[in-house]
């Protein structure tokens, strides 16, 4: 029996979506039409392409067949509301991530990046939805290399999951990220023992504290910036830990590499180069795997 190639059923999935997407039937059946011929009503597409449409996002489990129409499953729930970050999951992001590698041919010679609507929350969304063994793992590399430490700035962090994991934890964390993303995750955290400031995560002059730990916060940035960002780091706290992909180190930090590429801003950077960051600021720097996470940890220590 010949193995399941689960990487065509990916792209086509996103591909399906994103089809949906684009000729409005995902609008469409997130209102009011309930009915391949209600989204062709709606849309410019013919009633026989919305019924083949319609039956292949059913079959997907994106919609379930009620009482003689269709109706949204929790699948979908990340496309129809975004007002709570954890409801949103991963896919909507992913999604926006395909509509811009569709778009990296013009993007590479020139043209303005799409911008998706709700971009950023839906990237919040899906960074919130790591699972929790990925979370806490993360969380305990960085907490290995801090191991006298109780105040924590975390950097990043998208729906704010380690900041909270830190927290259960008994340290004092102060998460600090740009002010659309701080707004943004600010009613998730407003019962959490977690600080929010808002800033620049380039900014020379960072709170001081025991341990600093980015979150996938190097590559939204070009490496100048990146470099300010450790650079940054030193002054403020004797430990730093940097959780992104690195080229060099991950299987897949090229393909991140090329989704910045696509965003049109940031970049996977290389692991020597954020060795030598990391050195000019701390005497004990390394690179190491982080057990049940894609990403890998830069870490910084002061030799006293």
């Amino acid at each position: 029996m010949p193995t399941q190639d689960r990487a065509a059923v990916e792209w086509r999935q996103l591909a399906l979506l994103w089809t949906a997407r684009r000729c409005g039937a995902l609008d469409a059946l997130a209102t009011n039409a309930g009915t391949a011929d209600a989204v062709a009503a709606e849309t410019d597409i013919d009633p026989e392409s919305a019924e083949r449409l319609v039956a292949a996002l059913e079959a997907r489990g994106f919609l379930a067949h009620v009482d003689g129409e269709y109706e949204p499953t929790n699948r979908l729930l990340g496309f129809l509301t975004k007002t709570d970050l954890r409801s949103i999951g991963r896919l909507p992001a992913e999604l926006d991530a395909f509509d811009r590698w569709v778009a990296l041919p013009e993007t590479m010679a020139g043209a303005d990046p799409p911008e998706p609507a709700d971009a950023l929350r839906n990237e919040l969304g899906r960074e919130r939805a790591a699972g929790s063994a990925r979370v806490r793992s993360e969380v305990t590399t960085a907490v290995h290399a801090a191991p006298d430490g109780d105040r924590v700035l975390v950097l990043g962090d998208g729906g704010g999951s380690r900041a909270v994991e830190f927290a259960d934890r008994g340290w004092s964390v102060t998460l600090y990220d740009t002010p659309e993303r701080i707004e943004a995750v600010e009613p998730l955290l407003a019962h959490e023992s977690v600080s929010l400031r808002a800033g620049d995560p380039t900014d020379p002059d960072l709170p001081s504290c025991d341990l600093i730990v980015g979150i996938g916060v190097l590559q939204r940035y070009d490496a100048e910036d990146a470099r300010d960002i450790v650079a940054a780091a030193s002054d403020a706290a004797p430990v730093a830990v940097f959780i992104d992909a690195f080229r060099g180190v991950a299987d897949d930090a090229a393909l991140a590499d090329i989704d910045r590429l696509a965003a049109g801003r940031g970049a996977a950077h290389d692991a020597i180069a954020v060795r030598s960051w990391l050195a000019d600021g701390y005497g004990d720097v390394r690179i190491e795997a982080i057990p049940s996470s894609p990403s890998s940890a830069a870490v910084g220590r002061v030799v006293e």
